[in-house]
């Protein structure tokens, strides 16, 4: 009577080359498999990476956003305001009335009623804080700040009350352009570039636009 013939005794009758391909045949299949899995988790990988950088630069942009929106309104806040440098410290000064002798310089008629408020800012050392104004109506404010030419020669100069974000995009467009370039006008920085229209720059990346549109080095 035969025996049966076994798994075992398969294997033992098999050609060592029959052996070696069926084991190849089997690491090849494994190893398909987990190369298509490592592939599609490298590829799910990629697409949450690529998901997170798109919420991020949307996140970014918002942040942008809201940073502008919220700079705006603080802007908008102090339309009535202006800054008055120049004008020495006295003893027992009055705000309100240099706000009036400064107006007189200037060749305008303003009076008490004109003026919500007034007082000096900055270090209390200084031997000459400007004085900040906040004006009963935006009329008075421009009427002031248009005759501020006036001043011209004296020691005496009259800015915008400007938001901490829009003083340090104005530095930083006097320091490429020069102060005969760049100026303020209701609060929005403008920049002279040849003989076009004044631009109007509202962020850093517009500053950064405008010098690589108008380099300094190549304007008269």
């Amino acid at each position: 009577m035969s025996k049966p013939i076994t798994r075992s005794s398969k294997v033992a009758d098999m050609e060592k080359g029959e052996l070696e391909a069926l084991i190849m045949k089997v690491v090849q299949g494994s190893m398909k498999t987990v190369t298509d899995t490592l592939k599609t988790l490298s590829e799910d990988v990629a697409s949450l990476k690529n998901e997170l950088k798109d919420k991020d630069d949307k996140i970014r942009q918002l942040e942008a956003s809201v940073e502008t929106k919220l700079d705006e309104l603080e802007q908008y806040g102090r339309r009535n305001n202006l800054r008055i440098f120049g004008v020495p410290v006295q003893a027992d000064e009055n705000t309100d009335d240099i706000v009036i002798e400064v107006a007189c310089k200037m060749g305008i008629s303003l009076d008490k009623s004109c003026i919500d408020r007034s007082h000096r800012i900055g270090k209390k050392d200084s031997h000459s804080k400007p004085i900040i104004v906040k004006f009963t109506s935006y009329a008075h404010r421009r009427s002031f700040f248009g005759a501020k030419r006036n001043l011209k020669g004296s020691r005496i100069t009259v800015r915008e009350d400007l938001t901490v974000l829009r003083m340090r995009l104005l530095r930083e467009a006097v320091a490429y352009y020069s102060e005969k370039r760049v100026w303020t006008s209701d609060g929005v920085i403008k920049v002279k570039v040849g003989s076009r229209s004044p631009l109007s720059i509202k962020t850093l990346d517009d500053l950064k636009t405008l010098l690589r549109q108008f380099p300094p080095e190549t304007l008269e």
